[in-house]
Parts: structure tokens; C-alpha cells; sequence
């Protein structure tokens, strides 16, 4: 873990993002990464023989970025447990899902935290989160916040037990260190996958020792599922989770809008921050 992404439009939300990655990156002496896209930011474009843009108005906006930004920094360098943490800034052009995905790329991000404040209802279908749009196009794990994080002490770890969830399991056996708590590896039962008790476990048996993944306890839903998102927000919740983590396959186009993603959808809906982790 050498770089942390934290991508700030400079609210509570993303604040709260901030404040998850300033610990992870004191536990692991990683750099901080804060990033704002300046979607405000117009391109020239003729009308005629003339130009809609106003250079007053975007100095503005990027004298006010660079005041919040400053104020961001001192906020971290006056708390005792981040004072050592190092943070560079950055204020980029741009759709902020094109800048974040470009970023992580031309910098070789480890792990980016966001903010997310979640969505529901017609504004998913139409528009969804900015933070389930980086969890689509990026390589590396993206850790959604939605409240502030005291520690991952328990955490949830929905599987099919599929041998293909196993670069799931590897990636986050790798982020134990900072992840550390029980894992509660949790099966939905499908009755036409597995025939019996001693079959999962044999399978979780499997994956844990090829993966390297320490603490974990598999449990099976009993609930009759309907919704598997509900299921797994269920389980959470009844065991008190500090933290979701999810393997996705990154569907994108038609695949995406055929077939949906069930940890896009658990971002958009859980109060609890998520971990995502690519297994495409």
C-alpha cells in the first residue's frame, strides 16, 4: 500500500473518506492522494463567431478549490494521530468518474477511498453514483464510505464459494493488515450448487488456504432470498458489520444493463462502507 486515492468535492462525505484513508495510510506509511475534478471548469465552445466562457468565474471557483483545500490540510496536520501522514493535492478538468479513472492509472493508485452518499429510486436507474461508476472502470480496490469509520472489527464477506471469487479472496487476504477483523464469509444458500453443509465448507476450506485469507467463519443465509442485496444488508446489520467487502466482474454496456452488479447496487443502498475488489 504505497498510494491512497481520495477523491473530495469538499463535503461531509467525502470528508469522512478522508478521514478512513488518513488512518489506513498512518497504519501503512502511505501517501494520500487528494483529488478534485473541476467539473465546473467550461470548455470553450464557438457560438457563432463567439465563446461562452467567463475567466472571472472560473478563477473564482479555483481560488475558492485551493481555500478548501489548504483548510483540508490543516485540519489533518492538527490532529496528533495523522500529523505524519503525507498528503499531496491535485485539481483536475474534467468529468470527475473520467478524471479518478485516469488518475489511477497514470499514478498507480492501491486502494481508493470515496465518499458516498448512496442514491435510489429513478436517480439510480438514470443517473447512479459517481462511487458506483469508479468501482466499474478501476483496476484497484474502492472503499465506500457513506459515515464516519471507528474500525473494521467485523466484517461481511458475501460469496457463491465459486472457485472464480478466488482473486477476490487473494486481494483481500493482501489487505488484511489494515483490514484485520473477523471475517464472516457469507453463502446464500442455492440449493442447485451445493448439496450440503460439509460441500461449502470443503469449498471455503479451498479458497481460504489457496488464497492465504485468515479469521474467516462461513455462514449460510437461511432467509427464503428474494433479493440477495437485501440478504446480505440483513445479515450485516443483525452482526453488527463494520465493513462489506465484495469481489465484482466489472460488467460494463450492455452486460451491465442486462445483467446489473450486485455489489454497485449494496454501494448504493448500504449505510455500511463497502470494499470492492475487481475479480475480471
Amino acid at each position: 500500500m504505497k498510494k491512497i486515492l481520495v477523491p473530495t468535492d469538499f463535503s461531509g462525505f467525502a470528508h469522512n473518506a478522508l478521514e478512513v484513508a488518513a488512518d489506513i495510510a498512518f497504519k501503512t506509511n502511505a501517501e494520500i492522494m487528494l483529488l478534485h475534478a473541476n467539473e465546473k471548469m467550461v470548455t470553450a465552445t464557438p457560438l457563432a463567431e463567439y465563446y461562452l466562457y467567463d475567466k472571472a468565474i472560473e478563477d473564482e471557483y479555483l481560488d475558492m478549490v485551493t481555500e478548501s483545500l489548504k483548510k483540508t490540510l490543516a485540519e489533518i496536520a492538527e490532529s496528533g494521530k495523522f500529523a505524519r501522514v503525507k498528503v499531496k493535492t491535485a485539481v483536475i478538468g474534467g468529468p470527475m468518474v473520467s478524471v479518478i479513472e485516469d488518475f489511477v492509472k497514470d499514478h498507480a493508485i492501491d486502494l481508493v477511498v470515496m465518499g458516498t452518499r448512496g442514491v435510489s429510486g429513478m436517480e439510480e436507474i438514470i443517473v447512479g453514483s459517481n462511487t458506483e461508476k469508479v468501482i466499474r472502470r478501476v483496476k484497484c480496490p474502492v472503499l465506500a464510505v457513506p459515515s464516519p469509520v471507528v474500525s473494521f472489527g467485523k466484517i461481511v464477506f458475501p460469496t457463491t464459494l465459486k472457485e472464480s471469487q478466488l482473486p477476490a479472496f487473494k486481494a483481500f487476504a493482501a489487505l488484511q493488515k489494515i483490514f484485520s477483523g473477523e471475517v464472516s464469509l457469507l453463502y446464500i444458500n442455492d440449493p442447485g450448487h451445493f448439496k450440503n453443509t460439509a460441500a461449502m465448507e470443503a469449498q471455503k476450506d479451498f479458497l481460504v488456504k489457496e488464497s492465504g485469507l485468515k479469521n474467516a467463519t462461513l455462514f449460510v443465509s437461511d432467509t427464503e432470498v428474494f433479493n440477495e442485496e437485501d440478504a446480505i444488508l440483513d445479515f450485516a446489520h443483525q452482526n453488527h458489520a463494520d465493513l462489506i467487502v465484495m469481489g465484482t466482474h466489472q460488467r460494463r454496456g450492455l452486460a451491465h444493463f442486462f445483467m446489473g452488479s450486485m455489489t454497485e447496487d449494496t454501494v448504493n443502498h448500504s449505510d455500511i462502507p463497502v470494499l470492492s475488489l475487481s475479480i475480471k
